[in-house]
C-alpha cells in the first residue's frame, strides 16, 4: 500500500509541477540555452538578473 501512495504522490506532484512551469514560460535556464543551440564551452552562466526574473 505504501508503494501505490508513493506513486500517487509522485504523479500528483508532478502534475502540479508541470501546470505551474507551463504558466509563467521558458525560465532562465531555458533562455540561456537559445543562445546558442548546441552545446558549446564558450558560453558562460546566466546574467544574474535572469536568475532573479529580471530580464
Amino acid at each position: 500500500m505504501d508503494l501505490v501512495h508513493k506513486a500517487v504522490y509522485a504523479f500528483a506532484t508532478g502534475l502540479v509541477a508541470d501546470v505551474l512551469t507551463a504558466r509563467r514560460g521558458p525560465g532562465p535556464g531555458q533562455l540561456h540555452a537559445r543562445l546558442r543551440p548546441t552545446r558549446r564551452t564558450d558560453i558562460g552562466p546566466p546574467p544574474t538578473a535572469w536568475r532573479r526574473g529580471g530580464h
